[in-house]
């Protein structure tokens, strides 16, 4: 498939569609598109300031048919949609650590604390080692050439 039919697609033929499979070149010419586009919107959201509402905008934009195209990727390689569950706690807790870090900052003290650096370095150091653990076998999946017979998710994607 070529790059701009796999953008479309993904984001205008089959955002919300769960069902079915995606070939390779449709889920990695979307994954490069939807980096590509966030690294832009940063780039000039870095220059002028009042851009980083559209990084924003255009994350959440991104998000929906990323995960839709990421489930169809997997059914290509006959593997469930289960598979993409194992992120849930991984970016809760982020979110969390997110949350609870920035609240208990006292920004009228300017002593460093070390314990919360070490802290705050253990954790993302072992979030990211597992999220990195969980993330081999799913990236090795959406690498993997697609079933080439029907599968319990449909026919072979042309």
């Amino acid at each position: 498939m070529k790059f701009f039919d796999s953008v479309k697609t993904t984001l205008i033929k089959k955002p919300f569609d769960l069902n079915g499979r995606a070939s390779r070149s449709e889920y990695w010419n979307y994954w490069l598109f939807s980096q590509v586009s966030i690294l832009l919107f940063l780039y000039f959201s870095l220059r002028i300031k009042f851009l980083l509402i559209f990084v924003i905008l255009t994350c959440v934009y991104l998000i929906i048919p990323g995960i839709s195209v990421t489930v169809r990727r997997l059914h290509d390689v006959d593997k469930s949609a289960n598979w993409l569950l194992g992120f849930v706690p991984f970016t809760l807790s982020a979110y969390v650590a997110l949350f609870v870090f920035s609240i208990t900052q006292d920004s009228q003290t300017s002593e460093i604390d070390l314990f919360g650096i070490l802290l705050i370095i253990t954790y993302i150091v072992g979030i990211m080692t597992t999220s990195i653990w969980y993330c081999f076998p799913i990236f090795m999946f959406l690498t993997q050439k697609g079933n080439e017979e029907k599968n319990k998710y449909g026919d072979p994607v042309t």
